[in-house]
């Protein structure tokens, strides 16, 4: 099975608009007139990607300003952030037998460790 995918989400741009942009801008992906259409229809996703990269995306973008939400692609559950767990249960949505969005255990490594 492979590692699970998760998104990241800007709810909102923030006072420092510039500074987000040039966040989105470094990744080389899009252009500055791209990235300001995206943002200007935020909630938008901006990454989807293991959860090692998106919670490092994140992390820029907050530091730049931004309101983030990380989730789960498979179940739309939150992310849990660094050591922390959040509900167990199974995923409903994808057929997976644990949710990647789950508590980290045995049965899903990269959630403990950060790896992608």
């Amino acid at each position: 099975m492979e590692e699970p995918q998760f998104d990241a989400v800007v709810t909102r741009v923030g006072e420092r608009r510039i500074a987000v942009y040039q966040v989105l801008r470094a990744r080389g992906e899009l252009n500055l007139w791209e990235i300001k259409c995206l943002l200007d229809r935020a909630p938008v996703r901006v990454e989807e990607h293991y959860l090692s990269d998106v919670r490092r995306t994140a992390e820029r973008l907050r530091g730049a300003g931004a309101e983030v939400a990380l989730s789960c692609l498979e179940c739309g559950r939150p992310a849990p952030g660094p050591g922390e767990s959040i509900d167990p249960g199974p995923c409903e949505a994808a057929g997976w037998p644990w949710c990647p969005a789950s508590a980290s255990g045995p049965q899903c490594p990269w959630l403990e460790t950060g790896s992608g």
